[in-house]
């Protein structure tokens, strides 16, 4: 990034309107209403509540669908890598290693991608989906007929669909200038 100072401040507690709440409880519940979000990226969505709730209700779906929570996780870091989105490649490599248990080896392994001989073939193929999606905007036919013969439908539709989400959320997050929260704040009842 060029520049660091966060372009799109957060919504002042004196303009915390409902609908704004809402945005900070979609996570957080009760206390975030209290008191506002403890993630930086949510008091950037709280700016525009009714898109926000949309796309957290929207993300909440895809991150609880089919495709099993350790490849999610892949397809996540893998995009957020070739983003180069620092606050999502944080907030999902410390998730995995407190939830699930993943190790630096691992991390290293996502960031060199398909060529590294940590993966096994379904990974390894999730990530040149991930690559070709990121940098070709389309997957070739012989990579789709592979995961095709893997993968029913809806976990093809979920791996598109959480490669688009989160090179979107990437781009924001980078374009806005959100900063990382204090370590803290992360992941706290880990």
């Amino acid at each position: 990034m060029t520049d660091s100072a966060q372009r799109m401040p957060s919504v002042p507690r004196e303009k915390w309107t409902d609908e704004v709440r809402e945005v900070f409880a979609v996570y957080e519940g009760r206390e975030g209403w209290e008191n506002g979000s403890k993630y930086n990226f949510i008091h950037l969505f709280a700016n525009h509540p009714p898109l926000a709730k949309a796309w957290l209700q929207y993300n909440k779906v895809l991150t609880r669908g089919v495709i099993d929570q350790m490849l999610r996780e892949l397809i996540i870091l893998r995009t957020a890598h070739n983003f180069r989105s620092e606050y999502e490649w944080t907030m999902h490599t410390e998730l995995c290693r407190h939830h699930l248990g993943m190790s630096e080896e691992y991390f290293d392994a996502v960031r060199e991608g398909p060529r590294s001989p940590f993966w096994p073939e379904l990974e390894r193929d999730c990530l040149r989906a991930v690559d070709q999606l990121c940098f070709e905007h389309d997957i070739d036919d012989e990579l789709w007929n592979a995961l095709a013969a893997r993968f029913d439908q809806q976990h093809i539709m979920e791996l598109l669909f959480l490669v688009g989400s989160y090179a979107l959320l990437s781009w924001v997050l980078r374009t806005a200038r959100v900063p990382l929260e204090e370590r803290p704040a992360r992941f706290a009842d880990a």
